[in-house]
């Protein structure tokens, strides 16, 4: 019969399981006590909520199935540590990601559970390299923090850019208006002073007669 610490223990754990939008289970064999410690402060430095904890596979196993999250217990291997999120979904990964990064640390991840599936430890691998909500915002606020000079900046270009094309048209059409007048000239010669055409030249001529 369960004694009355390990039924509080798993209506804690119970509770923890339902309020995680994602729960991450990584092997913490060959951790000490000073790395478990800096681990813990890794997650809660990515978010102050995230969590990381260790309890028995059994005691997991009856507050997954009490949760209706019994998918869980696929993540619980032999010596196994529980990271809660309760915040960004992509934080604990993140966190996990950074933490093996920094203190060159290679942790065994068995996978994890998010929005009602398994992921693999892959998938989780994956969910770091997405930016976080505090990052789209940053990118987004640097795009607009000058917009007024941006599209002056766009539109001088665009001014200059149409100047250079009107210019280039209007020397196009006066060397054209040149050539067509040139050739005119040249079919077509001014008559000089005194110069009388064949008709005119033979009335003169038949009046003086």
């Amino acid at each position: 019969m369960p004694t009355e610490a390990k039924i509080n223990q798993v209506a804690d754990i119970e509770d923890r399981l339902r309020r995680a939008v994602i729960t991450i289970g990584l092997d913490y064999r060959g951790l000490t006590v000073g790395q478990m410690r800096e681990l813990r402060l890794a997650l809660r430095t990515m978010e102050p909520s995230i969590e990381m904890r260790v309890v028995k596979n059994t005691l997991t196993k009856i507050a997954a199935e009490n949760a209706g999250k019994p998918e869980i217990t696929n993540l619980t291997k032999e010596a196994t540590a529980l990271v809660l999120g309760y915040g960004e979904q992509i934080n604990p990964p993140k966190a996990l990601t950074k933490f093996m990064t920094d203190s060159r640390l290679e942790l065994t991840i068995h996978g994890g559970f998010m929005d009602g599936a398994l992921l693999t430890p892959n998938e989780i691998a994956d969910l770091a390299t997405i930016p976080s909500r505090l990052e789209l915002m940053a990118k987004v606020a640097g795009g607009v923090t000058n917009p007024v000079g941006n599209i002056a900046g766009s539109l001088q270009a665009i001014i200059r850019e149409v100047a250079a094309i009107i210019e280039a048209h209007a020397k196009q059409l006066n060397e054209q208006e040149d050539g067509s007048a040139s050739q005119d000239n040249k079919e077509n010669p001014p008559k000089e002073n005194g110069e009388l055409d064949g008709g005119e030249n033979n009335n003169e001529n038949d009046g003086s007669s």
